[in-house]
């Protein structure tokens, strides 16, 4: 189970990995999940000052939802600037969840098994996330 609390300046890498769940007591989350409620003003996205970060990646993982997961990957609160790519999801309700805020999630790419839906996410307009 991995989880990204206040991301800070991005530029992570999540990459071939075996991924499972985070919390099997309420099924929230999943087996990723992340929030970004602070804006933290770093130069890792281009090497000047600013808030946003660098884009993250997700890539490369089998990613198991068991346990009546809510999703397999839960951008939640402010979560931003994710590039979620070429992954086996297995079960959960959702492959992905992106809500309260997060946008700018790419997910491009993956294979979902036995999801009950493949997306849920709650757009913003001006935001550019995508599932493809």
């Amino acid at each position: 189970a991995i989880n990204f609390n206040d991301g800070f300046g991005g530029g992570d890498r999540i990459t071939e990995n075996l991924i499972l769940n985070t919390c099997r007591e309420s099924s929230d989350h999943g087996p990723w999940n992340s929030w970004d409620r602070v804006p933290y003003i770093t130069t890792l996205r281009n090497g000047t000052p600013s808030i946003v970060p660098k884009e993250r990646s997700i890539d490369h993982n089998f990613i198991i939802a068991n346990y009546h997961s809510q999703e397999a990957i839960d951008t939640d609160d402010g979560s931003a600037y994710y590039s979620v790519k070429n992954n086996f999801f297995a079960y959960g309700e959702n492959g992905l969840k992106t809500d309260f805020g997060g946008h700018d999630i790419k997910f491009d790419s993956n294979i979902l098994a036995y999801v009950g839906n493949c997306y849920q996410t709650f757009s913003f307009k001006g935001y550019n996330s995508f599932f493809h």
